[in-house]
């Protein structure tokens, strides 16, 4: 009977050894970015470690406004009232621990950041999850502008116009002045909160949120209460915009009013969906790129949000799943029996869009250009 009993079990089918090959790639992957982001103070200068910083701070910011939107499809034009927020919150931890009222070590305080994003969040969240679609965009808008109009009145809490600076304070033997100590603090940051923002989507309320994205209708019917839901991830969300904000204060020192601006919440918007908010990386491409891009055209020429503009413009037109997902899809084909024949293809493409995007700016530039001598002489 035994061994009839042995031989009936099911039997588990072997892992795939693609699979574990793929898994296997994608561990040293990861081992090596850290690495190489760990080791770039020791091989670039302080302007592009602070670059980085910007693009790593960035990148986290644009995945806390796509986990709403992946995840729940809720489009948020307001996430700079979060991220503003978080600069505040830290810039006034900041003062505390520099005038001696209270005493916490510096690589905590950038967490004040994200207290300051998850309260302001579930104020604001319950009450923008009462609609959806358009409706709840538009009220993520109205909180921020409702804090960019508040910032200038309410000076105790935003500093008035002058807005508010602090300085950080020396920790562990550390002075906290060089870039390179500051860059690796918000690295400690940056990796650990991208790692549980994906985890994030794999736990029973991600899933919840991946449903309610797809039809709200039959996750009521299935019992869940579809309201608290997003509010949760509204304000997990918020957290992580506010994280951002706070280790940009406690990098820069200062903070003002404007930072509820409009062009905050669209660097949001533009990096992911330039990215890709389809993949979970997506927007860390995407800030990565458009911050890189920025940096380097803001010494060329004072147009260069155009350009960023006309390249949002000419993704959602041309490329609506994002920059990201185009390339891995390329990559597939190029792998492919025939991919050579589509690489030279595409590389042609690419080059050929290359020469006409830099005839277009060079048109843009020379009439820019006319235009200011213009005025000169009149």
């Amino acid at each position: 009977m035994s061994g009839k009993a042995d031989s009936m079990a099911p039997t588990l089918p072997a892992a795939a050894p693609g699979a574990s090959r793929r898994r296997r790639a994608m561990f040293l992957a990861i081992a090596a970015v850290i690495v190489l982001l760990a080791t770039m103070p020791l091989a670039i200068g302080d302007r592009f470690l602070f670059t980085l910083i910007q693009m790593l701070v960035g990148a986290l910011f644009a995945l806390s406004f796509n986990l709403l939107w992946r995840h729940a499809r809720l489009l948020s034009f307001g996430h700079a009232a979060y991220f503003g927020i978080g600069m505040f919150a830290t810039i006034h931890l900041m003062r505390a621990v520099e005038g001696g009222a209270i005493a916490l070590p510096a690589p905590l305080i950038p967490f004040a950041g994200a207290l300051g994003g998850m309260l302001l969040g579930a104020a604001a969240g319950w009450f923008a999850t009462v609609r959806t679609g358009t409706y709840f965009a538009m009220i993520t808008l109205a909180i921020a502008e409702l804090m960019y109009a508040l910032g200038p009145q309410l000076e105790p809490l935003f500093g008035g116009e002058m807005g508010m600076s602090s300085m950080r304070m020396p920790w562990a033997g550390l002075s906290m002045g060089p870039i390179a100590q500051i860059y690796w603090l918000v690295l400690a940051w940056t990796l650990p909160a991208i790692a549980s923002l994906y985890l994030f989507g794999l736990t029973p309320l991600g899933r919840v949120a991946f449903a309610l994205g797809d039809d709200e209708t039959r996750v009521r019917f299935l019992g869940y209460n579809a309201r608290l839901t997003k509010t949760i991830v509204f304000v997990v969300s918020a957290t992580y915009a506010g994280l951002a904000g706070g280790l940009l204060a406690f990098v820069t020192e200062n903070v003002n009013y404007t930072i509820f601006s409009g062009t905050v919440s669209a660097a949001a918007v533009l990096h992911t969906f330039v990215g890709g908010s389809g993949l979970f990386l997506g927007p860390v491409f995407g800030a990565a790129g458009l911050t890189l891009l920025g940096a380097l055209l803001a010494d060329t020429t004072r147009l260069w949000l155009l350009y960023q503009g006309l390249i949002f413009v000419g993704v959602m037109l041309f490329v609506p799943q994002g920059l990201t997902p185009l390339v891995l899809s390329r990559w597939r084909r190029w792998r492919a029996p025939e991919g050579r024949r589509v690489l030279f293809r595409d590389a042609a493409r690419t080059l050929l869009f290359v020469l006409l995007a830099a005839l277009a700016v060079g048109g843009i530039e020379a009439l820019n250009a006319a235009l200011a001598e213009l005025r000169r002489s009149s």
